[in-house]
């Protein structure tokens, strides 16, 4: 960002950001009440941290058009901010390809790229519950910044404009002495106006379903020459029940119960006392993340279940498993998944970053001549193999109904997400089919 830096702060014992001006470093007011209320909304820290740094961005195209146009010849009083927010969603899509010669200039000096569509809807939430802010916040505090409140270009950034809605007495007061999320915000954009924000979703029928770069066979070869028992009991226990890598690495020995072979995925938000109980701070327990299921049990397949319970098992008895971390301390907290080395040693993996385990991942399908592959890609085998092929009676695979249930996706436009053909095994057959049949196929001389 060019105007506009993220400062790392802790509020409400959750670790985020304030936004400060650059160069003088003045901070932007109101940016601590927006994370508190994402915070009192149940909000992660992930999603909380994301969403600063969305308005920040914003801010930041706000302060480079203005300069940009004012450079250009444009008069501030013409105008409209709730254009601009358009202009901003435009630039997204568009970036420096636009033919829009502010746009193009804004785009080129904040290095802008064109954004997928799911990052345009994170803006696009994330503005919506600044709005949302802004539009009930009031802070007579000195350290402001105006930007498109009524300040002067000498004494602030901000200038005259043109108003696009009446504003009475009282709420022009309450516009000048805002911060500069409020008064910049509710200046002109109020929340009545997040009707105008652009809808990105596209329709779960339109979901692209890449090809799938993984499958069970594969999984088969790769997964016991792992020689890290850690990662080999986790990478096992995707395979055999689909989880996402966040509910993996969250299991607590609390959801295992190896004698009746059941293993349950919890939302960290429904047993907070728990993670409390442990040690963990609330910032911690904030951190801890969570999509959704419908339903907490995990279904495991065949023949991973039986593997993951003799990794898990070596597992626990094995000299590798960290029972005290880097001080000497004895581990009170009950993640089964820990760090292994280094000065969070013992520390929970899902505190750690997810980063480690996909750099694991890759590097060790590197060696099998496999790319561009993630953990999550387990998933995705997992729901094509029992959408398309696990074996049932005389034939094949259990329809995407049944396995949605089995992957416990709330919807089944979820699932359909991750269902997708093997070409390489359709082709097979069909040419195994031909075989049968007696037919070679003869190529053609012209």
């Amino acid at each position: 960002m060019k105007n506009f830096r993220l400062v790392p702060t802790v509020i409400k014992h959750v670790k985020t950001y304030m936004i400060e001006s650059i160069p003088d470093r003045i901070k932007v007011s109101g940016v601590e009440e927006y994370c508190t209320a994402l915070i009192a909304k149940g909000c992660a820290r992930l999603t909380v941290n994301t969403y600063v740094a969305a308005l920040a961005r914003y801010l930041d195209f706000i302060v480079e058009y203005v300069i940009c146009s004012l450079l250009l010849g444009k008069r501030a009083g013409d105008m409209n901010y709730e254009e601009i927010l358009h202009i901003f969603f435009e630039s997204l899509s568009v970036g420096h390809h636009s033919d829009d010669v502010v746009m193009k200039t804004v785009c080129v000096n904040l290095s802008r790229q064109v954004v997928k569509r799911r990052t345009i809807n994170i803006y696009r939430s994330a503005l919506k519950a600044a709005f949302e802010v802004a539009d009930k916040f009031s802070n007579n505090s000195t350290s402001k910044i105006m930007l498109l409140g009524r300040g002067s270009v000498s004494s602030s950034v901000g200038f005259e404009y043109q108003k696009t809605s009446a504003f009475s007495h009282a709420g022009l007061n309450r516009l000048h002495q805002s911060s500069f999320l409020a008064g910049c915000i509710c200046g002109g954009v109020k929340i009545t106006h997040t009707n105008l924000l652009p809808k990105y979703y596209r329709g779960s029928g339109r979901h692209y379903v890449g090809e799938l770069r993984l499958n069970f066979d594969k999984l088969l070869e790769i997964l016991p020459g792992i020689k890290n028992i850690r990662d080999r009991c986790l990478l096992t226990l995707l395979a055999a029940g689909g989880e996402r890598v966040s509910e993996a690495i969250q299991t607590l020995s609390l959801d295992v119960d190896s004698d009746d072979g059941i293993v349950r995925a919890i939302d960290p938000s429904d047993r907070p006392a728990t993670y409390y109980e442990m040690g963990l701070s609330p910032s911690e327990v904030k951190s801890l993340r969570w999509k959704g299921r419908k339903n907490s049990a995990v279904f495991l397949i065949p023949p991973f279940d039986k593997m993951f319970w003799d990794y898990y098992a070596e597992l626990l008895v094995s000299d590798k498993y960290p029972l005290f971390d880097a001080n000497g301390r004895w581990v009170t907290h009950k993640f089964i998944f820990r760090v292994l080395k280094g000065k969070t040693l013992g520390q929970p993996l899902a505190l750690a970053s997810e980063g480690l385990i996909r750099k694991m991942f890759k590097r060790l399908l590197s060696k099998y001549k496999i790319a561009n592959v993630s953990p999550h890609d387990i998933r995705h085998c997992y729901v094509t193999f029992l959408t398309h092929e696990v074996p049932v009676g005389d034939s094949r695979g259990l329809g995407v109904e049944t396995v949605s249930e089995l992957v416990s996706h709330v919807k089944l436009e979820s699932t359909l997400a991750y269902d997708h053909v093997d070409q390489v095994a359709v082709r097979a057959e069909i040419e195994n089919g031909y075989a049968q049949i007696g037919y070679h196929p003869v190529m053609l001389k012209p």
